[in-house]
């Protein structure tokens, strides 16, 4: 398969990040054992760090220059990135030329790519200005759009995910179009074919960074190359997305002989109730910060820190506790609810801390912020 996509430096302050990636070059490197013979199309800033890029990567390449580094910097894998330089000063490198019989096409900061294929598989990458395929002089005879819903509503000018897919359809040159919904799993629209869910499945932790090219990647794959039906093919791509997150320096392994990872689907949750403490500034950032990271991922969430509630009115499917601070009334509820049957997800940062729950019957513990919001999202 080939692969256009950007390659760039990401930085992350916890957990620690250091390293080449950017969608293409992640893909490139998901990719090395499912498709050996892929190729990355890519800019880079300097021939000196080539010959390393290229073993990191494991795979064939083919670089265009480009004026500057570009850098992604996160304070922690859900937070939003912050781009160095910033965008406006990046210079538009001229467009790459890719051909193959199998393209997957992101979107690109600093430049574009030009695709002539059989199928290919689309990612944006951008929800401000989502550009058609087309629009750039790209062909192919089969196209697959893989977006978030921000790019899919933007894409289509709709905030309805349905009308904005069935409008996408209406172009006959789109077979599919597939929705990437974080948390939630996946939407898949084809033409011919009834809407579909795909779950997610379940990981030990979750490292957000890069997910959706994981997903996207995958699908490409599974679709454009072993020609699997779009929904078969997002259901796979899924899996590889757990397995990413558990180890996101490795290659994906190939689907076994049953075609089965051994991975559980899991459902979106209920109400998630936020406990945790608001003494001090970092106390009361990292509860504000939890607050904001489960509504983007799209869980209606209650904190009574941060409002007031009427917990006795309300029902939870799962309690988020902050350990670090947190106060004996906030113990008592979470005690309350999970002798109830509510599942208990505890963020535990600080090594000192004993968790003040451990007999509680339902409840998991981690010391990583990213994976305790999705466990909260996660329903088993």
């Amino acid at each position: 398969m080939e692969i256009a996509g950007g390659l760039y430096r990401e930085l992350c302050l916890h957990p620690s990040w250091d390293v080449i990636r950017g969608s293409g070059g992640r893909a490139a490197r998901a990719l090395g054992n499912l498709s050996p013979n892929s190729r990355l199309h890519s800019y880079i800033e300097s021939e000196g760090g080539l010959d390393r890029v290229r073993q990191d990567l494991a795979i064939q390449a083919t670089f265009a220059a480009r004026d500057t580094p570009i850098v992604f910097g996160y304070f922690h894998p859900l937070s939003r990135p912050y781009l160095q330089p910033p965008r406006a000063e990046i210079k538009k490198m001229p467009s790459l030329k890719v051909q193959g019989d199998a393209v997957l096409r992101f979107g690109f900061i600093e430049g574009d790519a030009i695709v002539a294929a059989d199928r290919t598989v689309y990612d944006p990458q951008s929800a401000q200005n989502v550009d058609p395929f087309h629009q750039n002089g790209s062909s192919t005879n089969e196209l697959a759009l893989v977006l978030n819903e921000r790019e899919l509503q933007a894409a289509a000018r709709t905030s309805n995910l349905v009308d904005a897919a069935n409008a996408i359809l209406m172009d006959r040159r789109t077979a599919c179009v597939i929705v990437k919904r974080g948390v939630k799993g996946a939407l898949v629209f084809s033409r011919g074919s009834a809407r579909s869910i795909v779950p997610p499945f379940l990981s030990k932790r979750v490292f957000k960074i890069g997910t959706g090219d994981i997903f996207t990647a995958a699908f490409a794959h599974y679709w454009a190359e072993a020609k699997h039906d779009p929904h078969d093919a997002a259901c796979l791509a899924s899996m590889h997305v757990a397995s990413y997150c558990d180890n996101p320096l490795a290659p994906l392994s190939p689907i076994d002989a049953d075609g089965f990872i051994e991975r559980h689907p899991i459902s979106d949750t209920g109400n998630v109730l936020l406990l945790g403490a608001i003494d001090t500034l970092g106390r009361r950032y990292t509860i504000e910060e939890a607050r904001f990271g489960l509504a983007e991922l799209g869980l209606n969430t209650i904190c009574p820190a941060l409002e007031v509630v009427d917990l006795e009115r309300e029902q939870f499917s799962t309690v988020l506790i902050l350990v670090d601070g947190i106060d004996e009334e906030g113990i008592r509820t979470a005690k309350r609810l999970n002798g109830e049957g509510v599942r208990c997800i505890a963020l535990v940062e600080a090594r000192s801390v004993e968790p003040p729950f451990a007999d509680f019957a339902n409840c998991e513990t981690t010391n990583d912020f990213s994976t305790a919001l999705y466990l909260a999202g996660w329903s088993a």
